[in-house]
């Protein structure tokens, strides 16, 4: 190998080494999740049809609260990107009409409904809704005394739609609130003028869970791809160069010699 080959090589390795970039940041995600549960009420019961004097439709009307939390996004994490909140819940909701015929030489008959609604509502910010509505019907008829029952059961899963909001709306050390809402409803809808009616709602438990995903970049301030160019001073450049030289010059000396 020859000076100008030898000079060449290392000044390519200088090259390579004089550079050096910076780490890109990371896009990481966090989560956290919160499980709620309602229990069935069995004792949500209708007896009278038609409406009171204001014209309301007489119903038995059952309202059930509950308020859940979660964690929102610490900022000292690094730099929020995006957030998703989604739910997966399973709902039952049973039903059932009874009549009988109060003079016992007649014909019972009877209708109902039982309706269950679901509504998972995000407190802070803009009290956003997400609504789930069910409804079973039965009817029933027959000598003295008749009944009909029925029972379905369902998922409710959606997800929360976040467009509107800000980012730093879901940044903070106060808690992700939501405000859990089940009404379930018995409504005697029809009952024979001699007979003794009932509508029962049962079987009509709730239970899931709720998400929420973070997406964020651990980087301390904004993504910057930025490259930094390391260069040896100028004093170090001519001593490497001038001990290339003198290696150079000693190998062509050897050569020459033999």
């Amino acid at each position: 190998m020859n000076i100008k080959q030898t000079l060449l090589k290392t000044s390519a390795i200088i090259a390579l080494c004089a550079f050096s970039t910076t780490s890109s940041a990371t896009v990481m995600s966090i989560g956290d999740m919160v499980s709620f549960s309602f229990s069935s009420n069995d004792s949500v019961n209708d007896y009278f049809t038609g409406t009171d004097e204001l014209g309301n439709n007489i119903r038995t009307v059952v309202r059930d609260v509950q308020t859940v939390s979660m964690d929102r996004f610490d900022g000292s994490l690094g730099q929020l990107l995006d957030v998703d909140i989604w739910f997966e819940t399973d709902w039952d909701l049973g039903s059932v009409v009874r009549s009988y015929d109060s003079r016992f030489r007649g014909v019972a008959s009877g209708a109902g409904r039982s309706v269950s609604n679901q509504a998972i509502r995000l407190i802070d910010p803009n009290r956003e809704v997400e609504r789930n509505h069910e409804v079973t019907r039965n009817s029933c008829q027959d000598l003295l005394s008749c009944a009909d029952s029925s029972e379905e059961s369902g998922t409710f899963n959606d997800a929360f739609d976040l467009t509107s909001f800000s980012l730093s709306d879901f940044v903070g050390p106060d808690p992700l609130d939501f405000r859990l809402v089940r009404t379930l409803i018995a409504d005697l809808t029809r009952c024979g003028p001699y007979d003794n009616c009932l509508q029962r709602t049962k079987f009509n438990s709730w239970s899931g869970n709720i998400f929420v995903s973070y997406t964020y970049d651990d980087a301390p301030g904004p993504i910057d791809e930025e490259v930094e160019v390391n260069v040896p001073e100028p004093s170090t450049l001519v001593l490497l160069g001038m001990g290339l030289l003198g290696i150079g010059a000693t190998r062509l000396g050897r050569k020459r010699n033999s």
